[in-house]
């Protein structure tokens, strides 16, 4: 009885501090849906509850002050392909660090780990200069380019989800005759729809939302959303110095619309990987 009491004591202070902690993050993305409804020219506000007019056409006068779905549009481009190729090539690269046999494979196995111990700014500054020398600056190649070179992490997460498939699943495709593509292709693809799925969540996420490349590389009419956003003060015609903060804010609601979509559609994937995590080749 008295085993029983505590867990129901555990349990509901688990519960506390999980619900706890996400009022705590929800509660700024709550203040600030709540004054991207309020007057244009009113400041924001902490105050839980909307005021009496409630002004959906912020979000309209929010779109239509810049150019709002031709950077969306450059932002789909640029995700669009370094998702594609993150979820590709580090798959390739993952499958071949756990399966295939090559000399010295450990040992650059160790040098790609040691890869991501390198912040990725500090890389920055000699990208820009290589591909300013290639003069690939302005243009979405640098994008296809660092996709193709792949990512220590991904591939890290490939090749331990891929270790954990059992064996025989190859063996008994190549007693069948199946050729290593088809292996990769047909039989360890669907069975990684789980990392696949975080890696597209992952570099969707920080693709669909990162500014430092795009500034770099990017002059401001080829810039993403991102970039735009940061960039772009909602003010007035005649007075620049007033900020309309309720549209600024209306039209960051619409921006991280797609990443929230992208984490919905992917959580269930997620959890499934979480479940079948624990087989063992």
């Amino acid at each position: 009885m008295v085993t029983t009491k505590a867990a129901k004591i555990q349990r509901g202070f688990v519960y506390f501090v999980v619900f706890f902690l996400v009022a705590l993050y929800l509660m700024p993305v709550y203040f600030a849906f709540i004054n991207s409804l309020r007057e244009p020219m009113s400041v924001p506000v902490i105050s839980p509850f909307a005021q009496d007019e409630i002004l959906w056409d912020n979000y309209y006068s929010a779109l239509i002050r810049i150019p709002f779905f031709k950077f969306f549009g450059h932002s789909v481009i640029i995700s669009g392909i370094s998702v594609t190729l993150a979820v590709v090539m580090n798959f390739l690269f993952g499958f071949a660090f756990a399966r295939l046999n090559a000399p010295l494979k450990n040992f650059w196995f160790m040098v790609l780990i040691s890869l991501m111990m390198i912040p990725e700014t500090a890389v920055l500054i000699p990208q820009y200069v290589l591909f300013s020398q290639f003069k690939l600056t302005n243009t979405f190649l640098i994008w296809i380019i660092l996709g193709f070179a792949g990512s220590p992490f991904y591939t890290f997460l490939y090749r331990q989800f891929i270790q954990g498939i059992p064996n025989d699943l190859m063996e008994a495709a190549r007693i069948d005759g199946a050729s290593i593509p088809s292996i990769m292709f047909y039989l360890f693809a669907p069975l990684c729809k789980p990392v696949i799925t975080i890696v597209f969540m992952f570099e969707f996420i920080i693709s669909w939302g990162d500014v430092v490349k795009p500034f770099m590389f990017l002059n401001s009419s080829l810039w993403p959303l991102a970039c735009t956003l940061m960039g772009t003060y909602f003010s007035l015609p005649q007075r620049p110095e007033v900020v309309l903060q309720p549209l600024q804010l209306a039209a960051s609601f619409v921006f991280i619309i797609p990443s929230f979509l992208v984490y919905l559609l992917g959580q269930k994937n997620i959890r499934q990987g979480m479940i079948t995590s624990g087989l063992k080749a």
